[in-house]
């Protein structure tokens, strides 16, 4: 496909470290259809953690892209008047993260970017994963739930017993969930069984 026909995806990481090699996965196999550019929040640019190094992870993402990977407030901000972007996606998506769009606290890359978004009238799935979803931070997946431009990927709890309150994102309906949010639809079902 002509790189200059594709979809322009914006693609923001957060936490949920654990996940980040799920979504790699998903997002090697759309390389043909979208043109992706990522944004990193502060922590998954910086943080070494158990399952991937910082530098590790971000050469994986890079090898996706043609695109600088959006590290800072500074180039988040050029988002909104560049308007290149025809949906963005964040995936992983912490509660931490999905709170600070909820509640309009833009001091985050990723966060900042979908502000953007929101402000050009392009919509924004969500990949909620997070210990708490159903938990004190459930309150934000209901909020968002019922705003414009936000959409989510369908979730489960992930561990039921050891975690109650867990829930992580089908990442790998992210193509189907993007299509039905370009149309202004919820994808259905959105609460799903564990695979």
């Amino acid at each position: 496909m002509n790189i200059y026909m594709k979809n322009r995806l914006l693609i923001g990481i957060s936490g949920s470290y654990c996940n980040h090699k799920r979504v790699l996965a998903v997002l090697e196999k759309m390389v043909d259809e979208y043109e992706l550019t990522f944004v990193f929040t502060k922590n998954v640019s910086s943080l070494d953690t158990r399952y991937h190094s910082a530098n590790e992870f971000e050469k994986k993402c890079q090898a996706l892209t043609n695109e600088p990977i959006i590290h800072d407030l500074i180039e988040a901000e050029k988002i909104g008047p560049l308007d290149r972007y025809q949906i963005m996606a964040i995936v992983p998506c912490t509660a931490n993260l999905l709170s600070r769009i909820v509640y309009g606290a833009y001091d985050c890359p990723v966060a900042l970017c979908a502000k953007a978004m929101i402000r050009n009238q392009k919509n924004v799935v969500i990949g909620i994963s997070s210990n708490d979803v159903l938990g004190i931070s459930g309150i934000n997946v209901m909020k968002a739930l019922n705003m414009k431009h936000l959409y989510f990927l369908p979730f489960y709890q992930d561990e039921p017993v050891l975690k109650p309150n867990s829930c992580t994102s089908v990442f790998e309906a992210l193509n189907e969930t993007l299509c039905c949010a370009k149309n202004h639809q919820q994808i259905q079902p959105l609460l799903r069984e564990k695979p």
